[in-house]
């Protein structure tokens, strides 16, 4: 495959994923050398250099952003953002990862049944949600809140929150049903 086409699954990939990606884990699902991938990242950078999207690249990772020279349209379209409320699904997220986390996406998902990958990406933005590395799945990461969050629900540390012990044990007794009922459930197996 040639620099260009590689740089075409590259940009592809990270705009897909939509974070940063090591080089390793980039080269990987390339299946491509190190040495490809740098003359893919050249690439990309120049075919970017003429619109509103940059490829960062700080040595480990690389990630699509936009452009320095689109940064006054993204900060206005973000004060407009920001001005409008979280809505229902940011408040179920929020609640999630505030009575219960440190959670990944996945289980973030599985609380509201519903994909959330929009609804975090909003909350992370608006600086109420980090990301930080899931210790137990290096593919994936673990959202929690924010001391703006916390400033923001007037309280300076979690356990200031209204009930909070009290939802937390619930959610807990809660999830070991669940789990019982899962582990006494009949196992079927595929054929």
């Amino acid at each position: 495959m040639t620099a260009p086409e590689l740089a075409r699954q590259l940009e592809a990939l990270l705009f897909a994923l939509g974070r940063p990606l090591s080089r390793a884990e980039c080269a990987k699902t390339l299946g491509v050398s190190s040495a490809e991938l740098d003359a893919a990242v050249r690439a990309l950078r120049e075919t970017l250099a003429s619109r509103g999207i940059s490829l960062i690249d700080d040595g480990r990772e690389l990630e699509l952003r936009t452009s320095a020279e689109a940064a006054a349209l993204i900060e206005r379209v973000r004060k407009d953002e920001y001005a409008r409320e979280v809505g229902k699904a940011g408040l179920e997220a929020l609640a999630a990862v505030v009575y219960r986390g440190p959670l990944s996406r996945a289980e973030i998902d599985f609380i509201r049944g519903v994909n959330s990958s929009q609804t975090l990406r909003t909350l992370t933005t608006r600086g109420l949600l980090r990301k930080l590395p899931n210790p137990k799945d290096e593919r994936s990461f673990l959202y929690e809140p924010t001391t703006e969050l916390l400033a923001q629900l007037g309280v300076a540390h979690q356990d200031e929150l209204p009930e909070y012990e009290t939802v937390r044990a619930k959610l807990q007794k809660l999830e070991e049903a669940y789990r019982a009922a899962e582990a006494a459930a009949p196992q079927t197996d595929a054929v």
